[in-house]
């Protein structure tokens, strides 16, 4: 005979369980489960009794509802153990609300040390969650989404008030001469590396299976390195710092000698060529190679020190700040988009597509992204030297 903790009833004390039972089931239960229950103790706990007499009662079909065996004894175990058919506190399905704001804590504990790990997976192992339910509540109810780390130069203190004087002399330069911006010739050298690069964050093959592609990195890739020069309407180069060896031109390392050598033997005869080195402002960032001693000494020679802007000259370049100089913001990363389109044999076809994409470059891009580094001394400037990528994300976003 099966045990429960009602067994201990006998006949004299029946009748007061049977008010116990109707008062514990008035306000929680129907009266069909009221009466199954009764059924059931007053047949020895016998459930298909129970059953039996209930469809009995209710003039119901042989074997037809209103629960099956199973059913009603789950039922009675229920009530044994927890003296009611109530929902349990803490069992069943959280409210909405509830797993919002853990979500929400969530986030703000995983992100209130700075840049630290903060995923929907992660927040859903944290929480005991479904991850769907989580990103559901993030996108839709906290209207939070992934955004990715932007990379800007390291700056030291020191950097901070030196990038601010130059942005405050700059603008005072643009009001004594409006024309002053547009004469800068702003120049820079870039590595490209022959076999381009391949971001695996984002790059997917669709397929049926797993290709298991892969990309042969050599160790030292081949590579060349070009330098450009460019104002407000014209650009000049390529130039590229290699020499003839055996079995070709080899690219080579920049130094002083070779940058005054490049200086000297192409970029100003370039300028003279075209009639502007008396009016072009000369720019270079202080990189080692840029102020070696004959190179100051050419400088000086066809520009004088007020038409320089470099380390150890009146005007001086801050330094670590690639944020301000278009070939760096701009340039470099559009001829790399364009010249690595498609796959490159050899570094003759690479020199080939950077001389044909700079060519193909407007005097209007120009003339815009000149206008576009104006924008950012200003940035600087109201900003105490500060980094200012996060303001165009944020204008983008607009």
């Amino acid at each position: 005979m099966r045990t429960t903790r009602f067994t201990c009833y006998e006949n004299a004390g029946y009748t007061a369980f049977l008010h116990f039972v109707s008062e514990k089931f008035a306000m929680t239960v129907s009266l069909k489960d009221c009466a199954l229950v009764k059924l059931f103790h007053k047949n020895n706990d016998c459930a298909p009794v129970a059953l039996q007499k209930f469809r009995t009662l209710k003039d119901m079909k042989k074997g037809v509802g209103p629960m099956t065996v199973q059913g009603l004894l789950k039922m009675i175990q229920k009530f044994e153990k927890t003296g009611s058919f109530a929902v349990q506190s803490g069992r069943g399905r959280k409210r909405i609300d509830s797993t919002v704001v853990e979500v929400a804590t969530a986030v703000q504990e995983e992100s209130s040390g700075g840049v630290q790990p903060c995923s929907e997976r992660e927040i859903a192992r944290t929480l005991d969650r479904p991850v769907r339910s989580v990103h559901k509540i993030l996108r839709n109810i906290l209207h939070c989404y992934p955004y990715k780390i932007s990379h800007v130069q390291e700056l030291f203190p020191s950097d901070l008030p030196a990038r601010e004087t130059f942005a405050l002399e700059f603008l005072a330069r643009m009001e004594l001469d409006n024309e002053w911006p547009w004469k800068i010739l702003w120049i820079d050298e870039a590595h490209f590396h022959l076999t381009g690069y391949v971001n695996t964050q984002n790059c997917r093959i669709l397929a049926t299976e797993n290709p298991l592609e892969t990309q042969p990195v050599p160790l030292h890739p081949a590579k060349v390195t070009v330098w450009c020069g460019f104002t407000a309407s014209l650009i000049i180069g390529p130039y590229f710092f290699e020499e003839t060896g055996a079995l070709g031109p080899v690219t080579v390392t920049v130094t002083g000698q070779r940058y005054e050598c490049l200086l000297r033997n192409h970029v100003i005869p370039d300028l003279q060529q075209r009639g502007c080195v008396d009016r072009i402002i000369f720019m270079q960032d202080g990189a080692p190679p840029h102020i070696a001693n004959p190179v100051k000494q050419l400088l000086k020679r066809h520009f004088g020190n007020a038409r320089i802007i470099s380390r150890h000259f009146p005007t001086a370049w801050p330094s670590r700040s690639p944020d301000l100089n278009p070939c760096d913001f701009w340039l470099w990363g559009y001829l790399k988009d364009v010249a690595f389109s498609t796959p490159i044999a050899h570094s003759a076809e690479l020199k080939a597509r950077i001389a044909q994409h700079i060519l193909n470059v407007t005097p209007e891009t120009l003339r815009s992204v000149v206008e576009h580094a104006v924008s950012r001394f200003q940035l600087v400037a109201e900003n105490g030297g500060q980094h200012i990528e996060h303001v165009f994300h944020q204008s983008r976003e607009v």
